[in-house]
């Protein structure tokens, strides 16, 4: 399963964002021609995380929660019924869908990140765009960023072993 850094596609809803203060996007191409909708990717990337991953996200909210940043992670149920329909869910909000991507950002007093998984006949665009709000936003992603990278990576491989991808 080869994943590659690549450019944020062209088509993109976060193109017109670009450049951010960072942004990544990692594809897969795929072997086979199954049809899943942005939505399933996006719900289930946010609601399979693997065990590794929760440890660190609770490590990240022990560190965080005296900055006053948020850490909250919410329900898994009601985290997929607001991608499906399009409504915010905490600090997260679909900012954009297409029947081929969805974008949701997350807003905090310290950056604002942008997620977009994007579905192509032969190729899925995992994407990440970040704008700093002040200087905590920049610390903070640059401490998180090795972490991001691997996280990011490891969730993506997940989701499309899971769907038989």
């Amino acid at each position: 399963m080869k994943i590659h850094k690549t450019d944020i596609p062209p088509r993109s809803l976060l193109t017109p964002c670009l450049p951010g203060d960072y942004h990544d996007c990692f594809t897969y191409g795929m072997t086979c021609r199954r049809k899943i909708s942005p939505d399933d990717l996006m719900t289930a990337f946010w609601t399979t995380m693997p065990g590794w991953v929760n440890t660190l996200f609770k490590l990240r909210n022990a560190l965080v929660r005296p900055f006053g940043l948020q850490t909250d992670n919410g329900d898994a149920k009601q985290l997929e019924k607001a991608i499906r329909s399009g409504r915010d869910y905490r600090m997260m909000s679909v900012v954009g869908k297409t029947d081929n991507e969805t974008v949701i950002s997350l807003d905090d007093k310290h950056l604002k990140a942008y997620l977009s998984v994007y579905a192509e006949a032969h190729e899925i665009h995992l994407s990440t765009l970040v704008r700093y709000h002040n200087r905590l936003g920049f610390f903070y992603f640059n401490l998180i960023h090795p972490f991001h990278t691997l996280v990011v990576k490891s969730m993506f491989r997940r989701i499309i072993k899971a769907h038989g991808l």
